[in-house]
């Protein structure tokens, strides 16, 4: 056992190597933990740790789990717990513990069914019902049937488990949710690959990885594409197997999902058993010793050793394969024992009860929405009766009155507050941009700074040898650097003076203001600032502009804010259109600015998504939005065309007159903005 210890130790030095890749990741987990502002931040954070070590660090993942418990009961956030229930229960699962995995279920399930711990929730505005709180509690009924199904077909019972499974796509079905679709139709598959059913195992499986690429949902694409890959090795074409085993490594390595490299080494290993290569057999069952070592997983050990047991066999090497058959017994048997034991502690744990316990959660829900329900009709009664009361009374009326009179006032000025966060969301928008800008000039300024020192000090060598002309060489390099210095000096203060003139209200005042500087501070702002915030994302911008264009009276910071927005947008298009991985399309935005006649034409166009026809009528609109849910707010443009037409006499619209916008779906948009010169 000793030597086994020894040899698992050397086994992990590879291991330590590849989890030394992904320290900045975790750092920043880490960082971003000890720097929360409040403990919504705390819990989401810890969320995210618990995600990244639930396959790879079970241990760590159930201290972050337990921490995670405590602070979402101290802020009152349910259906966080109820999450957090089930990312218990999916750990100990794991463990074997299936009394105890089914027991979370049932909490969650009692959660999740309570309408009123929708109320208050803190929804991530990145979810997909962000701005549907009782669509948002409903979907976790996913995660609650995905684990019963888990839990059951741990235990063994695949029946029980295939039946939670398509509850769990019922669910996804009725809320059209993203996920739901995958990890069922990706269990239902593992089960009938077990039976040795094929075909129905292909078909799930296909399905899993079908709407895992319309989803975006990846977390366990390497496990769906190992099973595939079974599926062919079972029906004994095996460049197939090969070549998704290749792909599910590359996915499990890329997520940090230890758990998923594991199984596709192991299933590497047994076709190349199958192929009677047992150099390569030896490498990936060495592999997969090494990560289950590390994850302190049994069974893998067990299946990992006796792999190796085989291959060493196969090389003639005696000793090496009865050393490795041992290992894989002992940890076997340990682990069949351990199996056993809980087992039998889920099947005394009364079944019967088990079951009453998780009906009575799920007649929870219906027993409080029949209250609710009763409490709603009297509620209505009584109001019948107000409702002839006031209507009687002629004092009432006035009331009434007054009452409509003062919420006409809190809706104009929750309309202005409205307005004001719109104009702040830019100002968000520009800091990252500016932060690049300004960065700029003060790299030039420190870098003449510290040449300038060093050619004074050259400068006085020279005058101390008496080399006079040498000395004013040098003196008039010096002032070239210090022209340098206060160009660029100037040139970060007008950056500053321009994010002042942003972010402070509007009084209003004209100023004869550059079009074409006031469009290329503002194209680079957005560029830069988009690109901060996502690392990923990239496009060509251009610019056509007038040398000829005369200066004219605009309210600057409105009509930066009308640019900002356009191009944001145009933005935005492109990015999504890139996504759809068109070959050779190239995101591209161009500004350009003419004059024709006594107008100014700034024109921004775009090879994005486009915009449909059926709505074009609609985008200048308040509040009317194409984007997901908490990604916009649907008064930029309604802003924009506001401030160009109302605030300075111009248009936002196209050479046709009798359009708002040119646009084709899927072809690219173009904003024109028409100003007066005088």
């Amino acid at each position: 056992m000793k030597l086994f210890i020894k040899i698992s130790l050397l086994l992990l030095l590879p291991f330590f190597t590849k989890a030394q890749s992904q320290q900045n990741e975790l750092d920043s987990l880490h960082i971003a933990l000890k720097n929360a502002a409040n403990d919504t931040i705390k819990m989401v954070t810890l969320n995210n740790l618990t995600s990244y070590y639930a396959e790879s660090n079970r241990d760590s993942a159930m201290l972050f789990i337990e921490e995670a418990i405590n602070i979402a009961k101290k802020i009152n956030q349910q259906i966080w717990i109820a999450d957090f229930l089930l990312l218990k229960s999916y750990i100990v699962q794991k463990q074997a513990n299936f009394s105890l995995s089914l027991k979370l279920c049932n909490q969650a399930m009692e959660i999740v069914q309570d309408k009123k711990n929708e109320k208050n929730a803190f929804i991530p505005k990145e979810h997909e019902f962000a701005s549907e709180p009782e669509k948002y509690r409903k979907s976790f009924m996913l995660d609650v049937f995905h684990q019963l199904g888990n839990t059951w077909s741990g235990a063994g019972n695949k029946e029980k488990a295939i039946e939670y499974y398509k509850k769990e796509i019922l669910i996804a079905d009725e809320l059209n949710a993203k996920g739901g679709r995958v990890t069922s139709n990706m269990n239902i598959g593992s089960i009938f690959l077990g039976m040795d059913k094929l075909d129905s195992a292909f078909v799930y499986t296909s399905r899993a990885l079908q709407n895992s690429n319309l989803t975006g949902q990846k977390s366990y694409l390497g496990l769906i594409l190992r099973n595939i890959g079974i599926i062919y090795f079972k029906k004994s074409q095996s460049d197939s197997a090969k070549s998704y085993y290749r792909q599910s490594l590359l996915v499990n390595k890329k997520q940090n999902n230890v758990a998923g490299e594991i199984a596709t080494h192991i299933a590497f290993a047994k076709l190349f058993q199958k192929l009677l290569q047992p150099d390569s057999m030896k490498y990936y069952a060495n592999n997969a010793l090494q990560l289950g070592t590390a994850l302190k997983s049994p069974a893998s050990i067990s299946d990992a050793t006796n792999l190796l047991s085989g291959a060493w066999k196969m090389k003639g090497n005696a000793d090496s394969a009865l050393f490795y058959l041992t290992v894989s017994k002992n940890t076997g048997d340990s682990l069949l024992k351990d199996l056993t034991g809980k087992l039998t502690q889920f099947q005394n744990a009364n079944f019967d009860e088990q079951m009453r316990l998780e009906k009575e959660a799920q007649k929870s829900a219906t027993f409080k929405s029949k209250v609710r329900t009763t409490a709603l009709f009297i509620g209505l009664g009584v109001l019948s009766v107000l409702a002839i009361v006031f209507y009687r009374n002629n004092s009432q009326k006035q009331k009434a009155n007054k009452i409509l009179e003062k919420t006409l006032i809190d809706l104009k000025f929750t309309q202005s507050q409205l307005v004001q966060s719109e104009k702040m969301a830019s100002l968000g928008e520009l800091t990252a941009g500016i932060a690049h800008e300004i960065q700029n000039p003060l790299n030039f300024v420190n870098n003449f700074s510290d040449v300038s020192k060093e050619l004074l000090d050259e400068m006085k060598e020279a005058m101390d040898k008496g080399d006079s002309e040498e000395a004013k060489e040098i003196m008039q390099d010096v002032i070239n650097n210090l022209e340098k210095i206060n160009h660029h000096g100037q040139r970060a203060g007008d950056i500053v003076k321009g994010m002042l003139q942003h972010s402070r209200t509007s009084t209003g005042q004209k100023e004869l203001t550059d079009i074409n500087e006031l469009c290329d501070e503002y194209l680079r702002l957005s560029y830069h600032g988009l690109r901060a915030k996502d690392k990923s994302f990239n496009a060509k911008f251009e610019t056509e502009f007038d040398p000829s264009l005369p200066k004219i009276n605009v309210v600057p910071q409105e009509m930066g804010r009308v640019i900002l927005n356009l191009i944001n947008n145009a933005f935005y298009a492109t990015n999504e259109r890139k996504k759809l991985n068109e070959l050779g399309y190239e995101p591209i935005v161009t500004v350009s600015t003419k004059k024709e006649n006594d107008k100014v034409i700034i024109s921004l166009i775009d090879n994005g998504t486009g915009i449909p026809k059926n709505i074009v009528d609609k985008i200048f609109q308040p509040f009317y939005t194409t984007k997901p849910a908490g990604s916009g707010t649907g008064l930029g443009l309604s802003l924009a065309y506001d401030i160009v037409t109302k605030g300075h006499g111009g248009e936002l619209s196209v050479r046709t007159p009798s359009e708002k916008v040119e646009s084709k779906e899927g072809e690219g948009t173009e904003f024109v903005i028409l100003l007066p010169v005088l």
